[in-house]
């Protein structure tokens, strides 16, 4: 499971060719599979075992080679998951189809997607309210990135309760858009934003909403 270990020799072939040895293991809560070069063929081996985990509740899957079809197939495996509550994809090579894929395609009873360190770029609107915590840090996100968080940030349905966006391009514009997106959320309570070149006129905007009580008191 670590970077850099003896099981990193390992490539996708091989594991695909372990993977299915996983379907025996029917109680399975959690599982971790980091650093193992898993890409398509891996990831199709895992659709077909994740059916028999229907108890599984955490999946983490970090440092591999995961793209966006790799969240196709994973979604599709996991469809039958139905008490998996946390997904990790961090340090992959996921885009904003991926993101779509998973926003659209996993189990409800997924609250918490961590993906740091991916391709995401939030180009076009995808809705993201659906999660309780939400992990995008380290992704460069388009100039407009910030404006498809607010959007879901703003709508009374969101679930958002603890959002990273740190080292995200967010900067001063970003920031300002953030910042109004807040004033009526009553469901957020942590939002990082650390590394992203925001200077006080940035953090200003946040002054406001901050010494709002309302939305907390509501």
């Amino acid at each position: 499971e670590e970077e850099g270990g003896v099981l990193a020799n390992l490539n996708d072939g091989d594991m695909a060719g372990c993977i299915p040895s996983l379907a025996a293991c029917t109680g399975m809560r959690s599982l971790t599979l980091n650093y193992l070069n898993l890409s398509t063929n891996s990831c199709a081996a895992l659709r077909s075992v994740f059916p028999r985990m229907a108890t599984l509740r955490v999946l983490v899957l970090r440092g591999n080679s995961l793209d966006d079809n790799c969240t196709r197939l994973l979604a599709q495996g996991l469809s039958g998951c139905k008490q998996i509550q946390s997904l990790d994809l961090c340090n992959n090579r996921i885009s904003d189809n991926g993101l779509d894929v998973l926003v659209q395609s996993l189990p409800t009873s997924v609250d918490a997607l961590y993906l740091a360190r991916n391709d995401i770029t939030l180009a076009r609107h995808v809705l993201l309210l659906r999660f309780r915590v939400l992990d995008i840090w380290g992704n460069t996100l388009c100039p407009g990135g910030t404006r498809v968080i607010a959007a879901s940030l703003a709508n009374p349905e969101s679930r958002l309760e603890d959002l990273d966006l740190s080292q995200c391009n967010v900067g001063e514009e970003g920031a300002a858009t953030l910042a109004e997106s807040m004033r009526n959320n009553q469901r957020l309570t942590l939002m990082s934003l650390a590394e992203n070149n925001i200077t006080k006129e940035g953090w200003n905007a946040f002054s406001s909403i901050l010494c709002d009580t309302s939305s907390i008191n509501a």
